[in-house]
């Protein structure tokens, strides 16, 4: 299972009020309407944009239109070629108040997205996590149920989180924690390695001796040291 641990950062020094930045101040007027409204405004609106109207509403009502106009002019794809553009220090006077009261906006109301996204991991995910974190090789596949299938992949109905299969996952994690450490319980025990039936036993198979033909081989952790 993954666990999110969500920082939050303070901006300002403790005790010091943020000062807000104002959307008016961040757009430069004479440099839109010069360079950018005679083909993006009300009437024309190439491209479906329209900045003669979001230069009125300012940076907070259309931060989508804003972001969209940043990555254009820091790429340098607007004005198109052909047309006046402004210099090298006409772009950067123009962006860095602009990219500053974005990023003010996004500090003070910050979007987390989609949080449905956040799922568990599937069985197989599972078993490559252990693998890789603790060096455990361990068949997951008497411990935890299969998952379902969507549309060929299984690790698409994998966001809720059942009681009943959260059960089997902790009682998956003390077994695994066991055999990590090396401190399993005294008792008698047994494991069975099914082959599957329709394993040919008529080639040779990786990792088996030279000169063999079929028979198995399977990886197994033993909890403990010993002969």
């Amino acid at each position: 299972m993954r666990f999110l641990l969500i920082v939050a950062v303070a901006g300002a020094a403790l005790g010091a009020p943020q000062q807000p930045v104002s959307s008016s101040s961040a757009v430069d007027r004479a440099t839109l309407d010069r360079y950018c409204t005679g083909c993006h405004n009300s009437k024309t609106k190439t491209g479906g944009l329209d900045l003669a109207a979001a230069s009125v509403e300012g940076v907070d009502k259309n931060p989508a239109v804003w972001e969209k106009v940043v990555r254009k002019l820091t790429a340098r794809y607007m004005p198109p070629a052909g047309l006046p553009r402004p210099d090298e220090r006409g772009y950067d006077a123009f962006l860095a108040p602009l990219i500053k009261s974005l990023d003010a906006r996004a500090a003070a109301k910050p979007n987390p997205g989609r949080t449905d996204t956040f799922r568990r991991l599937n069985r197989t995910e599972y078993q490559n996590s252990i693998r890789d974190l603790l060096a455990v090789d361990i068949d997951l596949t008497a411990l935890l149920p299969s998952d379902e299938s969507a549309h060929g992949f299984d690790n698409v109905t994998v966001g809720e989180l059942s009681p009943t299969l959260l059960e089997r996952y902790l009682s998956a994690v003390q077994k695994i924690s066991r055999l990590a450490v090396g401190t399993p319980p005294r008792s008698p025990g047994g494991e069975v390695v099914m082959v599957p039936p329709d394993l040919t036993q008529e080639a040779h198979f990786e990792e088996a001796p030279f000169g063999t033909r079929g028979g198995k081989v399977f990886r197994y952790t033993f909890p403990v040291d010993a002969e």
